[in-house]
């Protein structure tokens, strides 16, 4: 129905009415979910099924979530090692562990206290000896380790389906880390060294959302696709539809998290949160917030951002208006 015009434009006429909708919760209206509070400072968070992953100073953590019901769930400490980030899907996690390195395990969906004994006893894979970051890029994951460029680890997968009638996308293994220091050389097309580009003298790689990369030239910053398609080496050449080069904010080079929209990129930086996409730069926020969360995964919230701040909650969606983001 939103394909036709008329009727899209009826839909989305209230959207433009007024900028925000504030909306005050009593914090007595609040349930507390009954699960445990992760050890040490949190660092990250992801939901995954019925698992809630967790890292902090203090380890890596996972429980079992269920918003239905009020029985706590056990938490498991998967690694007791200091952890900075961790992502989940495709029947995986990877976790970033710093000088422990980058470490994955398949993760089981079994209710009940059950849960547990079979998550113990899994086996936990070391993908790469150093990561600093990880993200995903489709099935596969992108490793910040120690070079300024990071590394892109290829997944295998199959169709697995369930006695419930759903089917997912396993990931059955995961290939060696392979460079992406030669295919960004080449994809700039300047006189650089493939040593300049390993020192990060050439440019800077700001991060990633899913297969879309993000880097710094000088002042410019571009938009690169990561391509890999099964059985194909991987490709990296530039995304035109994504033009922010003249419209960046100064403190984008120091972001702090970069996340995925159908829209384009969420880049969390100490300036603000922008969103960079097709229709050029949005500001979020002009300040820096204690969280900004983006839901590529979800199938209704793809183009939804959560802003959390140190007073509230902002709730943010798009709708593309005209070729103009709203």
């Amino acid at each position: 129905l939103l394909a036709i015009p008329s009727v899209k434009r009826e839909f989305v006429a209230p959207l433009t009415m007024t900028a925000e909708v504030i909306v005050e919760i009593d914090a007595s209206d609040f349930r507390q979910a009954s699960i445990e509070a992760t050890p040490g400072n949190l660092t990250d968070t992801v939901a995954y099924g019925n698992r809630l992953f967790t890292t902090s100073d203090a380890g890596v953590f996972e429980t079992q979530f269920d918003a239905r019901y009020d029985e706590g769930s056990p938490l498991l400490q998967v690694h007791s090692a200091p952890a900075t980030a961790i992502v989940a899907g495709n029947g995986q996690f990877a976790v970033s562990l710093g000088e422990v390195g980058l470490l994955s395990r398949e993760v089981g969906f079994g209710d009940g206290y059950g849960w547990i004994d079979s998550a113990q006893e899994a086996i936990l894979e070391t993908l790469a000896p150093y990561s600093r970051h990880v993200t995903r890029s489709s099935v596969h994951l992108v490793n910040y380790g120690e070079s300024p460029i990071p590394d892109f680890i290829r997944a295998t997968t199959h169709i697995e389906r369930r006695p419930n009638g759903f089917t997912e996308n396993i990931i059955t293994e995961f290939s060696e880390p392979a460079s992406l220091d030669e295919s960004l050389r080449q994809v700039v097309g300047q006189d650089i060294t493939s040593d300049e580009v390993r020192s990060g003298e050439a440019f800077d790689v700001l991060g990633n959302a899913n297969y879309r990369l993000l880097i710094q030239i000088g002042n410019e910053v571009s938009v690169l696709n990561m391509l890999a398609t099964r059985d194909r080496p991987l490709r990296v050449n530039p995304y035109r539809r994504i033009d922010v080069s003249n419209e960046t904010p100064r403190t984008l080079n120091q972001a702090l998290s970069t996340q995925a929209l159908r829209s384009g990129f969420l880049v969390e930086h100490v300036g603000g949160v922008h969103v960079l996409g097709d229709s050029g730069v949005i500001e979020l926020a002009n300040e820096l917030v204690v969280q900004a969360r983006t839901f590529p995964a979800s199938r209704r919230y793809v183009d939804t951002v959560v802003l959390v701040r140190e007073g509230s909650l902002d709730l943010v969606g798009f709708i593309d208006l005209d070729g103009t983001g709203v």
